[in-house]
């Protein structure tokens, strides 16, 4: 008689089951996280879980600076100011899953009047060499996450994004990254992403895989050239690593790519004998996590990942 193995599950990836650990109430940003994406919680108990992140002392620190007629930077340019201004901080907030309180609203608004260009999306200037991927990417994703998806600036950025994606293959390389830049197209299909399955077209959904595909047959050098994505970090900016890139193409059709089997393999190794992954860089934006010390933003998005991956038999139900 044949003997069967028995199913794997992402449990079987792990050395410890960090669940518990994930659903500490001193980090209502991961715990919502948890909530929405692994218990699958409905909208009234996530938008009261959101609320505690509105109130706690890092995102209320942060509204302490915020100041008309400029929020955090310059109303004139949204960008000005990098992590720290007016569009970094939109960012921060959408990545720590800050609701949309009364201090977003005008700088949403701010973005949308002055950080647009009709034929370039969301970028810095509207020059040649401007990195529209990962400002584009960042905006729409944050602008989603705030409720702005019914805008029809927010529909003009979402058509240049698919027709440059579909049509003009050009746009798809960055002058400033020397060529090929998986960072913006990580940002780009991070903001597809954002849109539920079920309401997603046909364009949408090759676009998916269009950014999928890239990422997959980009020849990435963790050795040398892009070391840096080895090391990550939580929040981030127009950067990525490697545990953002397994958390988006896990959830695209590519999923049993070998290039993404390699990659989960170089996930799975790095955790700790704690079953956790440590942050790698510093971040002064939210300098909450020490470095090489555990993480749960990025444990998060790492178990998440394998549980998209190997399934879920426990937490899912």
């Amino acid at each position: 008689m044949a003997i069967v193995s028995p199913p794997r599950h992402w449990l079987d990836q792990v050395r410890r089951d960090p669940v518990p650990w994930l659903l500490d109430p001193g980090n209502p940003s991961v715990r919502w996280m948890m909530l929405r994406d692994v218990f699958h919680k409905p909208p009234a108990a996530l938008a009261e879980a959101q609320q505690q992140i509105a109130a706690w002392p890092p995102v209320q620190t942060w509204l302490q600076h915020w100041l008309e007629p400029h929020f955090w930077g310059r109303r004139n340019n949204p960008y000005y100011g990098g992590a720290v201004g007016n569009f970094g901080v939109l960012y921060l907030f959408a990545q720590l899953g800050v609701p949309r309180i009364a201090q977003v609203e005008p700088v949403c608004e701010n973005l949308l009047a002055m950080g647009l260009h009709n034929e370039r999306g969301f970028s810095p200037n509207e020059g040649p060499a401007s990195p529209w991927m990962c400002y584009t990417g960042m905006s729409l994703f944050l602008l989603r996450h705030f409720g702005y998806q019914d805008d029809p600036r927010f529909h003009l950025a979402w058509d240049v994004m698919l027709h440059s994606l579909l049509h003009r293959s050009e746009r798809l390389s960055c002058p400033i990254a020397g060529g090929g830049c998986p960072a913006g197209w990580t940002k780009l299909l991070l903001a597809l992403l954002a849109l539920p399955e079920a309401e997603r077209n046909a364009e949408e959904r090759e676009a998916i895989v269009v950014l999928a595909t890239r990422l997959l047959e980009h020849p990435y050098d963790f050795k040398g050239w892009d070391r840096d994505w080895l090391a990550w970090a939580f929040p981030r900016y127009y950067d990525s690593d490697l545990i953002e890139l397994c958390h988006a193409l896990v959830r695209t059709p590519l999923r049993d790519h070998p290039r993404f089997t390699a990659f989960l393999e170089l996930l799975v190794e790095s955790q700790t004998e704690e079953g956790v992954w440590h942050k790698r860089r510093n971040t002064p934006v939210l300098p909450l996590e020490r470095i090489y010390h555990p993480s749960r933003w990025l444990t998060f998005e790492a178990v998440h990942t394998l549980m998209l991956q190997y399934g879920d038999p426990i937490y899912a139900a």
